[in-house]
């Protein structure tokens, strides 16, 4: 009796120690966000102001006033750069991954570990080809420049991870699809993707969060004010003597704010789609 008491005890104890990490976890990703939307709301002046206060005594918007007219042209760039930069990695990686899950063709090793090495190649590392590159074609300082430059960066990572996905999906469907008279482009919309949609939401956030908080690239590749993604927005408000804080903080809460809203609408794919890529893969 007493053994059984006290295996409960220790449970309740690992389960208080499981949930003060927990909490602890939280705090930490939830106080930097705290302390900006507090510098946001503050006036100028008090920003720097000893003892520190985390609330405030004077609550303003003065900060989203002087923001909201630039912020909302940024952040219909990051939008729409977002948007079809997911939508272009879609167009190009699903039919390369369901290629590379399902045939089996020479050199098949050699390309996916060729795709596997240029992932590892950092991004500033090609920032300099790149510029030379987009100026000669002329994309620079374009929108469709940076998509473009945005989808080549995201191919090799959302390749092999929808080639997980699709390595989960039993050979038979294809085989049944077939045997219906379904042709391969046939099965793979009508019988394969539908499967797929977890590890679809799981690209498709991944992508949208890259493109939307990606800065060296955007910053190399964007020069007038009024093609800046958010990311190149928020540096905008850094002067050379002098830096407003409140405005920097107030343009970062409205650009954490549609990623909020994004992963909340899809979070049950996006956790769906991990535990099913970790569980099956």
């Amino acid at each position: 009796m007493s053994t059984g008491h006290g295996s409960r005890f220790d449970l309740n104890r690992y389960d208080l120690a499981t949930y003060l990490v927990y909490l602890l976890a939280v705090a930490f990703f939830i106080f930097p966000i705290f302390w900006v939307l507090s510098m946001s709301l503050r006036p100028e002046g008090d920003v720097l102001t000893y003892p520190v206060q985390f609330i405030p005594d004077e609550l303003t918007l003065a900060a989203y006033e002087q923001v909201y007219g630039p912020a909302t042209t940024w952040l219909w760039n990051s939008t729409k750069i977002a948007v079809l930069e997911a939508i272009g990695i879609l167009l190009v990686c699903v039919p390369a991954a369901y290629a590379f899950s399902r045939f089996e063709f020479r050199g098949r090793r050699h390309v996916l570990f060729g795709i596997l090495l240029f992932q590892m190649i950092s991004p500033v590392v090609i920032v300099i080809p790149m510029y030379s590159v987009m100026n000669t074609l002329g994309l620079f300082d374009t929108h469709f420049g940076l998509i473009l430059l945005y989808i080549g960066l995201q191919v090799p990572f959302s390749t092999w991870l929808l080639k997980s996905y699709f390595d989960t999906i039993p050979d038979q469907l294809d085989d049944a699809a077939a045997i219906d008279g379904c042709s391969r482009l046939q099965t793979l919309w009508h019988v394969i993707l539908p499967s797929m949609l977890p590890g679809i939401a799981v690209v498709i956030i991944f992508n949208f969060v890259f493109s939307w908080s990606e800065f060296v690239m955007a910053f190399t590749v964007l020069q007038s004010s009024d093609l800046f993604t958010i990311s190149v927005g928020v540096f905008a408000f850094q002067g050379q003597y002098s830096t407003s804080w409140t405005l920097i903080a107030a343009v970062s809460i409205l650009a954490i704010l549609p990623l909020i809203v994004m992963f909340v609408a899809l979070q049950r794919y996006f956790i769906r789609g991990l535990t099913e890529g970790a569980v099956k893969g």
